[in-house]
């Protein structure tokens, strides 16, 4: 029994802060017979290869009703609290077995394992001509095991089951920062506030599509299934916001960023409207459809502009014109500003994660239609004694309007891989409007400081403003609470 509140007592000592709820009693036992994985790899841990323990536990197991395809005899590993004299001279006291992906915590220990618990811990001799005899001063393990690093973390030590590493739901707060997007948890809400530099569904990253966006993700409908809730704790998230045009990018070369690649592309004059839901089916929360969409709040027909802050492709042998009559005619089409206009998507996605005892490996799948509009406009100057420089579509020839034409312009696929173990990595491809974007982001200092990089290039001709390569890469600053 001493052991017993020993063990209790350790296991108290190394729960992890859990959430204030309505009294569930159920989940405060669990609590209390549990340890937070985040703390085990500082505990002495060793793993069983004697064969006849091995098969003793595994029968255990077995005999409690635990399910076989769960268990596995040859990966049986041993969790003991720290002992406070130096190893040998006190039987560890045991805080956890695990038998494959199954596992008895401390309770269940004392509860069903009691007598083999002793041999385990060194408190009675296992081999030789005293075996069964309790130990009256050295208490060494006298059976096969190996030892565990305490350096090498347990198994799930950041294997928790999110959907996104930099936008955790299993936080009360979360704060991302890098020149891609910053974003904010809010509290319990359930809400985040997004502001993001790029139009990454298009394939247009950073200042590559000259806009850039704030947005409110607001949860709708709370997920219930007690099997996909904590990972999946909405089954339906609504996007309400605006984009705005950004002058980056068009000429940086007196700034940091002047190795970046500068661009041609413009967001749209007068902002956008920003709109998307993602609904998770209730028979199956992994599976579910994505709409997203950004349409223009102004129709742009004819507009001055300052001429510094849009980027230009050129008017090649003046086939950009007026129409005959037009009074404008007695201006020079130097150049054409492609402007983005609407663009939007409707998936099917999946969530999956290899293994949902320990989700250190997870997969999204995305896959549907895709929708990018980019209009040309011509830029012509006044002029008069002050010259101005305008925009314009109306009445003028051989503006070309970019929209999709082809199945590959139609055609959205994206997949990600998270590993969430020892050292979390992900990365993603997506091909959107012909266009290959890649995406990976590596852990700099310990779960903070993230390095994330983007590449994109298209896989059909150049139109007059992209670019072939597209390269950036950012440092992440990821705090949670």
């Amino acid at each position: 029994m001493k052991r017993f509140f020993t063990a209790l007592i350790a296991a108290l000592m190394v729960l992890g802060f859990a959430r204030v709820q309505a009294i569930d009693y159920t989940s405060i036992v669990n609590n209390l017979t549990s340890i937070d994985p985040e703390i085990m790899k500082y505990f002495p841990r060793w793993k069983i290869c004697e064969p006849d323990l091995q098969i003793q536990v595994y029968r255990t197991f077995v005999l409690l009703g635990y399910e076989k395809s769960q268990l596995n005899m040859q990966n049986i590993l041993v969790l003991a609290s720290p002992l406070d004299v130096e190893p040998g001279y006190k039987p560890y006291d045991i805080l956890l077995i695990s038998c494959g992906e199954a596992s008895m915590n401390s309770v269940e220990i004392e509860a069903n394992m009691a007598s083999l618990s002793e041999y385990i811990n060194g408190y009675k001799y296992y081999s030789g001509y005293r075996r069964g005899e309790a130990k009256d001063f050295f208490y060494i393990r006298d059976y096969c095991y190996e030892e565990i690093k305490p350096e090498v973390p347990a198994s799930s030590s950041q294997a928790t089951a999110i959907m996104s590493y930099l936008e955790p739901t299993n936080v009360t707060h979360a704060f991302t920062l890098s020149l891609f997007e910053q974003s904010l948890k809010i509290g319990n809400s359930g809400f985040w506030l997004k502001s993001s530099i790029g139009t990454d569904e298009v394939g247009y990253h950073f200042w590559q599509s000259g806009e850039a966006r704030v947005i409110l993700k607001r949860p709708l409908y709370e997920n219930t299934e007690p099997r996909t809730r904590d990972r999946i704790p909405y089954l339906i998230n609504a996007y309400i916001g605006g984009g705005y045009r950004v002058t980056s990018g068009l000429d940086d070369n007196k700034s940091v960023l002047s190795w970046v690649t500068g661009r041609n592309l413009n967001g749209t004059p007068g902002g956008k409207l920003v709109a998307g839901l993602d609904f998770h089916m209730p028979f199956h929360p992994e599976f579910g459809i994505h709409f997203n969409t950004e349409l223009p709040l102004t129709k742009v027909t004819t507009e001055s502009i300052d001429k510094g802050a849009y980027g230009y492709t050129q008017n090649v042998n003046n086939k950009v014109k007026f129409v005959p009559g037009d009074p404008r005619n007695l201006f020079v089409i130097n150049s054409v500003a492609p402007i983005m206009k609407a663009t939007g998507q409707a998936t099917l996605f999946y969530h999956w994660w290899l293994n949902e005892a320990s989700p250190e490996n997870y997969i999204r799948i995305d896959f549907g239609m895709n929708y990018a509009e980019v209009e040309e406009y011509a830029v012509y100057a006044d002029d008069a004694t002050t010259p101005v420089t305008h925009i314009s579509n109306e009445d003028v020839l051989n503006l070309i309007t970019y929209k999709p034409n082809e199945v590959g312009d139609w055609l959205y696929l994206k997949a990600e891989y998270r590993n969430q173990s020892a050292f979390p990595f992900g990365m993603s491809f997506q091909y959107s409007n012909q266009i290959l974007l890649g995406r990976v982001y590596i852990p700099l200092l310990g779960q903070w400081f993230y390095l994330e990089g983007k590449y994109a290039t298209p896989l059909r001709g150049l139109r007059p403003y992209e670019k072939a390569n597209f390269f950036m890469i950012s440092p992440v600053l990821r705090l949670t609470i």
